[in-house]
Formats: C-alpha cells, structure tokens, sequence
C-alpha cells in the first residue's frame, strides 16, 4: 500500500506549478477582499487540492494502468486503502497551508484576535471535503476517472442549486439542520465532534463500498 501511495504522490508531483498557481492566486485573492471574503483562501486550497486527489485516477485509467495495477500482489483492497490514505493526507496537507496562509494573511492586514473569533470554522472547510470524496470514490472506482468525476460534479451542483434555493426562497431547513446550526453558534467545539464522527462514518462506509466494487470489478 505506500508503494501505490507514493506512486500517486510522485505522479502529482509533475503538477508543482499548477500548485504554485493556484497558492498565489487565493493570496491575491484573499488580499484583496474584505474581512468576511478573506477566509476564501482556505475554502479554495482545501476545495482545489481535493480535485488534485480526483485526478489521480486519470493517471491510474491512462493506457490500460489499471489493468497492471490491478495485477500486483498489494491487490484490490490495498489499492482502494491507498487511495484513501493519500487522498486524506493530500487534503489535510491542503487544509494546513491553507489556514496558515490565511493566519498570515489575516493578521497582516485585520488581527489575530479577529482572526480567533472566526478559527473554530476552518476545520468545517476540511472535513466537508473529506465527506465529499467520500461520496464521490465509490463513482470514480465503479464507473471510472471520467464519468465517475462528471457524477460527482453533478451531485455537487445539485447540492450546491439545492442550498442556494433554499437561502433565496427561505424554506425552513430540517430541524437536524437547525439544530446542528444553532450547535454550531453556541457550541461550536461539540458541532465539529459530532461532525468529525460523521465524516469518520462515510469515509468508513465508503471504503467498504469501494472494496466491494473494485472486487466485482472486470478489466
């Protein structure tokens, strides 16, 4: 299983400059917004290194590799573990810059004590894309890099459409969804406890649901 892990981190490894880009457009980004749009930093690092991790499969289907890396004794189970492990890494290392760049940057141009108030928020932008690709692996393992990823951009368009309409119509949410909110403003140390058990729980269930379709899996 590190083997494939550090298979997947030298291949994005080739991708140094897109990462260079991408870390200096969100300072400049961050930079020039307000107090209330510079958090923008972490959500787009956070949200851009999580497509890096998708991209990872396209290496893996580009001229029948797959079929060979199904052929190695670390077998199936090992590669969908590796592809998770690398993946959270990946994210989480993403994640990390991210509120670094923003402490930094926050504090130049606002303060610290400012930059404490909102802090509690940042894990929020990790663990609901960990969520996400927990939703989204299962596709790109059944139905591939391409179609797989097309399916899962549907999803969070949809999701995204969804919570947008909501805001604008004001429909009332679920009351599980107001009272996580509310947790959120008054307690927001038990709101990421009870959403860190959650993610725990898709990204395990996932895993399983992605074992058993690499097991069932022809190539």
């Amino acid at each position: 299983m590190t083997g494939l892990i550090i298979k997947d981190w030298k291949l994005l490894k080739r991708q140094g400059r897109y990462y260079g880009i991408v870390v200096a457009l969100a300072c400049v980004l961050s930079l020039s917004g307000s107090q209330n749009f510079s958090s923008f930093i972490t959500t787009y690092l956070t949200f851009m290194i999580t497509m890096f991790a998708f991209s990872s499969f396209n290496y893996d289907d580009f001229d029948n590799g797959m079929l060979f890396l199904m052929a190695l004794p670390s077998g199936r189970h090992d590669y969908v573990k590796a592809k998770y492990v690398f993946s959270i890494l990946l994210i989480t290392g993403g994640w990390i810059l991210g509120v670094l760049l923003h402490l930094t940057l926050f504090t130049f141009r606002f303060s610290l004590a400012d930059y404490l108030e909102i802090l509690p928020s940042e894990p929020v932008y990790l663990l609901l894309c960990l969520i996400y690709i927990g939703f989204a692996f299962p596709l790109l393992m059944k139905y591939g890099a391409e179609k797989g990823r097309n399916l899962a951009f549907i999803g969070l368009g949809i999701l995204a459409a969804a919570v947008y309409l909501i805001a604008k119509t004001g429909v009332r949410l679920p009351a599980l969804l107001l009272t996580f909110d509310r947790l959120l403003q008054t307690s927001p140390l038990t709101a990421l406890v009870i959403l860190t058990a959650g993610c725990i729980l898709v990204l395990w269930i996932s895993c399983l649901l992605s074992m058993r379709i690499m097991e069932k899996k022809e190539f």
